[in-house]
């Protein structure tokens, strides 16, 4: 058994990672704060002890199998692995501010023209 975030026996992230989604949020939060877990909860003085070490090593280890695509791990539909090959189910939803962007793009020229044109969102100035 491996301590509270630290990699498992052949080095990959612990079980918590995989089953807490709290612990999760709360190291991508340090993650990109760059803090030690034991600061964020309060427990640390801002030093990186060899526990905070360890969950910032297997949280790297876990974000490095996510899907940047679709936020799935391939363990996840693996039965071989205890997954499911009907994890998830799909859904749809709209972003109003995906489908601008899309319909702008739409209007963006083929070829020299139309190289290197990014298209984005910027909130709307007030009166």
């Amino acid at each position: 058994m491996c301590a509270a975030g630290q990699p498992d026996a052949e080095g990959g992230p612990g079980k918590r990672l995989t089953s807490d989604p709290g612990f999760r949020a709360e190291m991508e939060v340090c993650a990109s704060y760059g803090i030690p877990h034991s600061q964020f909860t309060g427990a640390g003085d801002g030093r990186w002890s060899a526990l905070d070490r360890a969950k910032a090593i297997a949280y790297l280890g876990f974000s490095r199998t996510v899907c940047e695509s679709c936020g799935t791990r391939p363990e996840e539909w693996d039965e071989q692995a205890g997954g499911d090959r009907f994890a998830y189910v799909t859904e749809t939803h709209r972003c109003v501010g995906c489908e601008l962007i899309a319909m702008e793009q739409e209007q963006v020229p083929e070829g020299p023209e139309g190289r290197g044109v990014k298209v984005g969102l910027r909130p709307r100035k007030k009166a």
